[in-house]
Protein backbone atom coordinates (compact mmCIF):
# COMPACT_ATOMS: atom_id res chain seq x y z
CA UNK A 1 0.00 0.00 0.00
CA UNK A 2 2.85 2.68 0.96
CA UNK A 3 4.32 2.08 -2.24
CA UNK A 4 1.13 2.68 -4.50
CA UNK A 5 0.70 6.02 -2.16
CA UNK A 6 4.46 6.84 -3.44
CA UNK A 7 4.05 6.15 -6.88
CA UNK A 8 0.80 8.43 -7.17
CA UNK A 9 2.55 10.99 -4.83
CA UNK A 10 5.62 11.17 -7.63
CA UNK A 11 3.08 10.95 -10.60
CA UNK A 12 0.93 14.34 -9.51
CA UNK A 13 4.20 15.76 -8.76
CA UNK A 14 5.23 15.41 -13.09
CA UNK A 15 1.89 16.55 -13.94
CA UNK A 16 1.86 20.83 -14.09
CA UNK A 17 -0.56 22.62 -12.34
CA UNK A 18 -3.33 24.29 -14.14
CA UNK A 19 -3.00 28.03 -14.64
CA UNK A 20 -5.19 30.23 -12.52
CA UNK A 21 -5.71 33.80 -13.34
CA UNK A 22 -6.28 36.60 -10.74
CA UNK A 23 -8.57 39.03 -11.79
CA UNK A 24 -9.61 42.63 -9.89
CA UNK A 25 -13.14 43.24 -9.16
CA UNK A 26 -12.68 46.40 -7.92
CA UNK A 27 -13.51 49.64 -9.04
CA UNK A 28 -11.62 51.84 -11.82
CA UNK A 29 -11.95 55.80 -12.38
CA UNK A 30 -13.81 55.08 -15.01
CA UNK A 31 -16.37 52.68 -13.31
CA UNK A 32 -17.19 55.60 -10.34
CA UNK A 33 -18.73 58.42 -12.26
CA UNK A 34 -21.60 60.55 -11.41
CA UNK A 35 -24.46 57.74 -11.21
CA UNK A 36 -22.50 55.78 -8.48
CA UNK A 37 -23.32 55.71 -5.01
CA UNK A 38 -21.26 54.90 -2.24
CA UNK A 39 -23.37 52.75 0.29
CA UNK A 40 -21.06 51.41 2.75
CA UNK A 41 -17.75 51.78 4.33
CA UNK A 42 -15.98 49.95 6.94
CA UNK A 43 -12.83 50.90 8.21
CA UNK A 44 -11.17 47.51 9.05
CA UNK A 45 -8.21 46.08 10.01
CA UNK A 46 -5.05 48.52 10.89
CA UNK A 47 -1.27 47.68 9.71
CA UNK A 48 1.73 48.65 11.71
CA UNK A 49 4.16 50.41 8.95
CA UNK A 50 7.95 50.47 10.00
CA UNK A 51 10.85 50.74 8.38
CA UNK A 52 14.63 51.25 8.85
CA UNK A 53 15.15 55.24 8.62
CA UNK A 54 11.67 55.96 9.43
CA UNK A 55 9.47 55.80 12.87
CA UNK A 56 6.33 53.15 12.59
CA UNK A 57 2.95 54.37 11.38
CA UNK A 58 -0.21 52.71 11.65
CA UNK A 59 -2.00 52.40 8.56
CA UNK A 60 -5.99 52.10 8.33
CA UNK A 61 -7.98 49.42 5.76
CA UNK A 62 -10.89 51.03 4.66
CA UNK A 63 -13.73 49.40 2.34
CA UNK A 64 -16.61 50.80 0.30
CA UNK A 65 -19.17 49.69 -1.21
CA UNK A 66 -20.58 51.11 -4.70
CA UNK A 67 -23.78 51.04 -5.57
CA UNK A 68 -24.54 48.43 -3.18
CA UNK A 69 -23.00 45.14 -4.64
CA UNK A 70 -20.53 43.91 -2.26
CA UNK A 71 -18.30 42.73 -5.17
CA UNK A 72 -17.92 46.21 -6.40
CA UNK A 73 -15.87 47.81 -4.18
CA UNK A 74 -12.65 50.13 -2.62
CA UNK A 75 -10.59 49.11 -0.44
CA UNK A 76 -7.88 51.99 0.35
CA UNK A 77 -5.25 51.66 2.68
CA UNK A 78 -4.54 55.51 4.50
CA UNK A 79 -3.05 57.34 7.20
CA UNK A 80 -4.62 58.94 9.89
CA UNK A 81 -2.48 61.94 8.27
CA UNK A 82 -4.64 61.22 4.74
CA UNK A 83 -8.16 61.42 6.60
CA UNK A 84 -7.03 64.42 8.37
CA UNK A 85 -5.84 66.08 5.27
CA UNK A 86 -9.23 64.73 3.65
CA UNK A 87 -11.20 66.18 6.88
CA UNK A 88 -9.85 69.79 6.22
CA UNK A 89 -10.38 69.63 2.33
CA UNK A 90 -14.03 68.78 3.15
CA UNK A 91 -14.04 71.95 5.59
CA UNK A 92 -12.67 74.26 2.91
CA UNK A 93 -14.90 72.86 -0.08
CA UNK A 94 -18.31 72.83 2.68
CA UNK A 95 -17.26 75.82 4.91
CA UNK A 96 -21.16 76.25 6.11
CA UNK A 97 -21.40 72.59 6.88
CA UNK A 98 -20.30 70.99 10.38
CA UNK A 99 -17.91 68.42 8.75
CA UNK A 100 -17.43 65.57 11.64
CA UNK A 101 -14.42 65.63 13.95
CA UNK A 102 -11.58 63.18 13.79
CA UNK A 103 -10.43 61.08 16.46
CA UNK A 104 -7.62 63.31 18.86
CA UNK A 105 -4.49 62.53 17.30
CA UNK A 106 -3.12 62.04 20.96
CA UNK A 107 0.86 61.93 21.21
CA UNK A 108 2.87 58.82 22.50
CA UNK A 109 2.04 57.73 26.23
CA UNK A 110 2.56 55.00 28.39
CA UNK A 111 -1.00 54.21 28.79
CA UNK A 112 -1.35 54.39 24.74
CA UNK A 113 1.79 51.34 24.66
CA UNK A 114 0.06 49.37 27.72
CA UNK A 115 -2.97 49.43 25.50
CA UNK A 116 -2.17 49.94 22.37
CA UNK A 117 -4.77 47.59 20.98
CA UNK A 118 -7.59 49.15 23.25
CA UNK A 119 -6.00 52.46 22.16
CA UNK A 120 -6.33 51.13 18.26
CA UNK A 121 -9.66 50.10 18.31
CA UNK A 122 -11.12 53.35 20.19
CA UNK A 123 -9.42 55.13 16.91
CA UNK A 124 -10.93 52.96 14.51
CA UNK A 125 -14.50 53.32 15.96
CA UNK A 126 -14.20 57.31 15.52
CA UNK A 127 -12.68 56.90 12.11
CA UNK A 128 -15.77 54.55 11.44
CA UNK A 129 -17.73 57.07 12.63
CA UNK A 130 -16.11 59.94 10.98
CA UNK A 131 -16.00 58.41 7.13
CA UNK A 132 -19.58 56.68 7.87
CA UNK A 133 -20.65 60.29 8.26
CA UNK A 134 -19.23 61.49 5.27
CA UNK A 135 -19.08 59.18 2.69
CA UNK A 136 -23.32 57.99 3.28
CA UNK A 137 -24.52 61.68 3.31
CA UNK A 138 -26.32 62.58 -0.41
CA UNK A 139 -24.83 66.27 0.00
CA UNK A 140 -20.64 65.18 -0.48
CA UNK A 141 -20.83 62.06 -2.10
CA UNK A 142 -20.14 63.59 -5.76
CA UNK A 143 -17.62 66.12 -4.67
CA UNK A 144 -14.53 66.36 -6.07
CA UNK A 145 -12.46 66.51 -2.68
CA UNK A 146 -14.67 62.51 -2.31
CA UNK A 147 -13.73 61.70 -5.73
CA UNK A 148 -10.13 62.19 -5.05
CA UNK A 149 -9.88 60.70 -1.29
CA UNK A 150 -11.46 57.65 -2.71
CA UNK A 151 -9.60 56.93 -5.98
CA UNK A 152 -5.92 58.48 -4.76
CA UNK A 153 -4.62 55.14 -3.69
CA UNK A 154 -1.42 56.27 -2.02
CA UNK A 155 -0.53 56.86 1.52
CA UNK A 156 1.58 60.06 2.00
Amino acid sequence: MPRQRNESFSHLNSVAPVPIELTDDTISASQFDDSSRITDVLVGDYHIVSGDSAPQYVVWSIRIVVNGASHSSIVLYKRYSDIDHFRRELVKAFPKDSIPPLPPKDSFSLSRMWFSDSWLESRRRGLQWFMTNVLLNPKYQHSPVITQFVLKQTAR
